[in-house]
């Protein structure tokens, strides 16, 4: 007998074990309990189905998004390599409830779904179905949205998520709010503020700390007089002038903070902000149900 022949033999032998043993080990599933099988089935759906003009998409975890047509109405140049786009989604518009939430969008079916906090407050024109995003520039999707004339055609699912839960953290109880955000992460803030869900009117002090690069990467910089004279104090960082990040810019202003008042805070950015903020927060008493996210 040859080498050949003796290596050959033995990977033929395993795979005819390989193949006896897969009706027994189709005969063992079988035996699992039902919510076991249920699991097995939910890890490997099928990507996606049509179902009339939606296409729906199933995430690892079984729930359906389903992406229906929208349309870019304008697309604007906000701050350096941030676009402010008006996106069309018809009656998905309405089911944007809640500052914070989120929309998913892509271009083509077989496109890669990039995820878009909303900028604009619930109700702001849902008779229109419109929304407004705030898009950095960079791969996939985010790219192409920039890129996207008015008129063009996308995929867009309706919004997702639980939004900013302000309401349980009321001004009676927490009059000092304190929000951080950073890049494109201002997006679902504008929407906080300008909701006027945040009651800023009746709270002593709410103030944003709001990181990015330079004054060149100052998103909704003629928004921001008008949340000053609503009662937001809004504190630029800039990373690239000596600012530090957002959590060096308040980690200095700790004895600023009234923390035996009731304090509760708002975050959306990068998860090193979050986490280093979180932790400074936490270590002055605020419990982490009070720290609110939008993911």
């Amino acid at each position: 007998m040859s080498a050949a022949a003796a290596v050959r033999m033995p990977v033929m032998a395993a795979s005819r074990a390989v193949a006896a043993s897969k009706p027994a080990v189709r005969a063992a599933a079988a035996t699992l309990p039902l919510r076991h099988r249920a699991l097995r089935a939910v890890a490997t759906p099928r990507n996606q189905r049509q179902r009339g003009s939606s296409l729906i998409v199933y995430a690892n975890w079984g729930a359906p998004v389903e992406f229906k047509a929208g349309k870019v109405v304008s697309n604007e140049k906000e701050a350096e390599k941030q676009q402010r786009l008006m996106v069309q989604m018809g009656d998905g518009a309405s089911l944007y409830t809640t500052a914070g939430q989120y929309i998913q969008a892509k271009f083509g079916e077989e496109g890669k779904a990039g995820y878009f906090a909303i900028a604009s407050p619930p109700g702001a024109d849902k008779e229109n179905g419109l929304v407004e995003l705030l898009v950095k520039e960079q791969e996939g999707a985010n790219h192409q949205l920039c890129a996207a004339q008015a008129g063009a055609s996308l995929l867009v699912s309706a919004p997702l998520g639980k939004g900013f839960a302000v309401d349980t953290v009321p001004p009676a109880q927490f009059p000092t709010v304190l929000v951080f955000a950073t890049g494109t992460g201002i997006s679902p803030i504008k929407a906080l503020i300008e909701s006027g869900t945040l009651q800023v009117k009746q709270r002593k002090d709410v103030r944003v700390y709001y990181g990015v690069r330079s004054k060149d990467w100052v998103a909704f910089a003629d928004s921001i007089p008008q949340w000053e004279a609503a009662g937001v104090k809004v504190i630029p960082v800039y990373s690239e002038q000596g600012g530090g990040y957002v959590q060096d810019a308040f980690a200095k202003e700790l004895d600023g903070v009234d923390w035996a008042g009731g304090v509760a805070a708002v975050l959306c950015g990068q998860k090193d902000m979050a986490v280093t903020i979180t932790e400074l927060l936490t270590s002055k008493g605020v419990a982490k149900e009070h720290i609110l996210s939008n993911f």
